[in-house]
């Protein structure tokens, strides 16, 4: 009766507080997430601790008068696996009444945190967002990105670490990062554009995350600490987002406070950020820029997400240059395998499912001048797949776009593996804005042979990618392109399987290539005895044979343009 008497003061006072302290906005200290972002005072550099006197119009400090308890980073939400982490009561609303003359606010409740988050199916496309965000900051100078695995003291337990050197976060920026929604990048040069990474990626991959980041302007020198922990808002009973931050003026030869109310407010977030995580003391938390420089962020996410067996979702301990997914590379040992099963297995399209080397090495285009990735201390070698594509080919498509795409073509490079015909991976891996969105997109029928080993690669800027980054929107430009992407396949592959000495059952190879269908008049093909038709290259053939066959009227695609161009004929690499 105690404990729950407790926790509703506690709710009542922070409730309380940012009751007194909201306009359509987040708050400084202690920061509302809501629905629109307000703009903080520019801070001017001094000798003398920092005071500014915030209009309430503008971002307001988290009061001191509330209290937390003082809870141990391990004490995470109740439920450790993702995927049931949203599955607590929510406390009734502790809504404070209205002060006359104000205006009420959207809540944003901390289980939209978890609900937002889910849009992440994959952990991997979660840390694929912090990856985009940091090579966004190489129009900002950033050379690299560091991923890793760091333990915390206070527990013993594991941590996922992202630091760049890009321009880093003044107040103003980091407050935006944290809001929902909120967005600065321009659409045209850069990969994120909606706002909402940040905060679905972090809570995808853990309960808690603390943001560290220094930044440098044209009159000062800031450098702020931010805290977005689900385990401080579930265990305090809070129906809003609140997100503590403190800030430093760091031009002079120490980091003096930025006050934006009083110095009470600026220690009592403080004081919430010690408490809540992985560090003991203000001074822990200082020690953390020291390897930042002058400007860039750091990112640790703690409480890491469990899977239901009460295993961490993310195995450090596979592969000390690696981090893998441990549910999708539980498959047991390489070696009992069948060989042709092992070889499978161990090709790039296998890997990148649960090896986040593999995974990273594919998913930019272009590879970098100046930006490395380096995971666990060790950088990724960039892989395009088609760079070692047999027998290569060039195909050209102009999508019917009514934008400034008009006339955009799009060049898709196209052909074998090099493990064909033995291995029977086939697929596009597409790409929007330099980023894989869709890899070995299998865009042929399941169970059908015809396009075996065959590959291809391209950047498709006309269509839309969803929010979570791992598929496209289903629009008619995409429904169009999965079609001419089938019909390439096809195309490619009827005319060129024999090129790497494969020979359908039935076919007949003529001078110059070309394929002859089996024969008999389909009649007689379909009289064959049940048996034969269990040969699935022989069945696929025929299937493949009236494929082609009807493939433009069945298409329907009258409109397209396209071509195909040969690199100085094929190209066998």
């Amino acid at each position: 009766m105690l404990k729950m008497q407790r926790k509703e003061e506690i709710s009542e006072n922070l409730g309380e507080v940012a009751g007194r302290h909201h306009k359509d906005g987040i708050a400084v200290g202690a920061t509302r997430i809501t629905s629109h972002q307000s703009r903080p005072p520019m801070i001017a550099p001094s000798n003398e601790t920092k005071q500014l006197n915030v209009p309430q119009v503008q971002l307001q400090q988290q009061s001191a008068a509330a209290s937390t308890p003082s809870v141990p980073v391990h004490e995470a939400p109740e439920f450790r696996s993702f995927w049931k982490a949203g599955a607590y009561a929510a406390n009734p609303s502790m809504k404070p009444a209205l002060v006359q003359g104000s205006l009420e606010h959207a809540r944003v409740h901390p289980k939209f945190l978890h609900s937002n988050a889910t849009s992440h199916k994959w952990a991997f496309g979660a840390i694929a967002e912090l990856l985009d965000n940091a090579v966004d900051e190489v129009q900002n100078g950033a050379t690299f990105v560091k991923v890793d695995k760091v333990d915390i003291m206070k527990d013993n337990s594991p941590a996922l670490l992202f630091q760049d050197d890009g321009g880093g976060m003044d107040p103003e920026s980091l407050r935006k990062c944290m809001s929902l929604g909120y967005s600065m990048k321009k659409a045209n040069k850069t990969i994120g554009q909606y706002g909402n990474g940040f905060k679905t990626s972090t809570m995808r991959l853990g309960a808690d995350v603390i943001v560290f980041s220094r930044a440098t302007g044209a009159s000062n020198a800031t450098q702020s600490v931010g805290l977005l922990s689900y385990t401080f808002l579930r265990k305090t009973g809070q129906d809003d987002v609140i997100v503590p931050m403190i800030d430093f003026d760091i031009s002079g030869h120490w980091a003096e406070p930025i006050i934006y109310s009083s110095q009470d407010d600026w220690s009592f977030n403080l004081k919430t950020i010690i408490e809540w995580s992985p560090f003991g003391s203000k001074s822990e938390l200082m020690q953390q820029f020291e390897d930042i420089g002058p400007h860039g962020t750091k990112v640790i996410i703690y409480n890491l997400w469990m899977n239901d067996e009460g295993i961490y979702e993310l195995s450090f301990d596979d592969d000390d240059e690696d981090i893998c997914l441990r549910d999708e590379d539980n498959q047991g040992s390489l070696k009992k395998l069948q060989r042709k099963t092992r070889e499978l297995r161990s090709h790039i399209s296998y890997c990148i499912r649960y090896s986040l080397r593999a995974y990273a090495s594919m998913l930019y285009l272009r590879k970098f001048n100046n930006f490395k990735i380096i995971l666990r201390g060790k950088p990724i070698q960039q892989f395009n797949i088609a760079d070692e594509l047999r027998f290569r080919k060039v195909i050209s498509y102009k999508p019917q776009v009514s934008t400034a795409l008009n006339d955009a073509m799009v060049e898709t490079t196209i052909g074998f593996i090099k493990e064909a015909p033995a291995l029977s991976v086939c697929g596009f891996n597409v790409y929007h804005k330099n980023r894989l969105i869709r890899p070995f997109w299998k865009v042929t029928g399941d169970g059908s042979s015809k396009g075996n080993g065959v590959v291809g690669v391209l950047e498709a800027n006309f269509i839309e990618p969803t929010h979570d980054k791992q598929d496209f929107e289903r629009s008619t430009l995409f429904v169009r392109l999965e079609s001419r992407l089938r019909q390439m396949i096809v195309e490619y592959w009827r005319g060129n399987f024999h090129l790497i000495g494969h020979q359908l059952p039935g076919s007949n190879l003529q001078e110059g290539g070309s394929v002859q269908p089996p024969v008999g008049n389909a009649a007689n093909m379909q009289k064959q005895p049940a048996d034969q038709h269990k040969n699935g290259l022989e069945s696929n053939f025929q299937e493949e044979v009236h494929l082609y066959q009807h493939a433009n009227v069945r298409l329907n695609l009258r409109n397209e343009q396209s071509s195909v161009q040969a690199i100085s004929g094929f190209t066998d690499v």
